[in-house]
């Protein structure tokens, strides 16, 4: 009895210690359903892949600084596993996270990103910040209300997705999406919705990322059929 209960028992000891030793991994693939029972994830939570990731691609990932061609200083920043390695970003620890802390930079040749284009706001560091906070997993959460088409929905959109590239300080192309007038200007003339919506003859944005969500792209469109409304 003796030679079969210590096989088991040590095996017994193995796997307990496996389950204790277990953490979580940060790039882990999630993709959470809100206010489902017995899921994590909370209104409260980030989502990487609709709100982080289109930051990062439409205010870094662009022509000489970290598309994948580019790479300045060998960081990507056109997917999750890229923006993870790259970037290093710790979980949990922002403040550490070079990702984070190029954000806060006040000197202009080290602050990203680099000018002309204009810094990330307040509020889309803080969010970067709760990202990574949270543990800085690859979620993707869906949160986008159609019947909510008004300009500041738009404008929104665009600075989120487009902002770093088509900015007032750095219009590349000649395209200025900075406020009302340039952003109804561009929608009127078909070239952003042509654009966003990856139409032939014209030029897929956000450059280098993926296709804007469909709610957001019929926010859009609501917007222009409503009138351009500016409210």
């Amino acid at each position: 009895m003796k030679m079969i209960h210590k096989p088991i028992f040590f095996t017994l000891t193995l796997l307990t210690v496996g389950f204790i030793a277990c953490k979580h991994n940060p790039q882990e693939e999630v993709t959470p359903v809100l206010n489902n029972p017995g899921n994590n994830t909370t209104n409260d939570s980030v989502s990487f892949q609709t709100e982080i990731l289109p930051l990062l691609v439409g205010n870094c990932a662009m022509t000489g600084c970290h598309d994948a061609a580019s790479a300045a200083e060998g960081v990507v920043l056109n997917n999750y596993n890229n923006v993870i390695n790259t970037a290093k970003v710790i979980a949990f620890n922002p403040n550490n996270s070079e990702l984070y802390e190029v954000l806060l930079e006040t000197d202009p040749d080290k602050r990203m990103p680099r000018p002309p284009a204009a810094p990330l706001t307040q509020a889309q560091i803080a969010l970067i910040a709760r990202w990574i906070n949270q543990g800085a997993r690859n979620t993707n959460i869906v949160r986008c209300d159609t019947n909510t088409f008004t300009f500041g929905a738009v404008q929104t959109i665009i600075n989120n997705n487009c902002g770093g590239c088509h900015s007032s300080a750095n219009p590349q192309g000649g395209i200025n999406l900075s406020d009302y007038n340039n952003i109804k200007q561009q929608t009127q003339s078909g070239k952003l919705l042509g654009s966003i919506n990856h139409l032939p003859g014209n030029s897929a944005m956000p450059k280098g990322g993926n296709k804007l969500e469909a709610c957001k792209i019929t926010i859009i469109q609501k917007w222009a059929a409503a009138g351009y409304l500016n409210n």
